[in-house]
């Protein structure tokens, strides 16, 4: 079980700095950040309810 939390703690991290380095070498418009952070909440949900399966069936 601590192998799949680093697992999971590694996605996350990965994900946050890339979304954060493709943020700083493209600039956007402010409709194409809003269009971007609706999809990204929604993709997050999406993991954290993954994670949360994932989890409850560990135990």
């Amino acid at each position: 079980m601590h192998n799949a939390s680093g697992f999971f703690k590694g996605m996350a991290t990965g994900l946050v700095v890339g979304a954060a380095v493709t943020m700083i070498t493209d600039p956007m418009t402010n409709r194409e950040r809003h269009k971007i952070a609706k999809k990204t909440e929604g993709i997050f949900k999406n993991i954290g309810s993954v994670i949360d399966t994932t989890l409850g069936m560990m135990h």
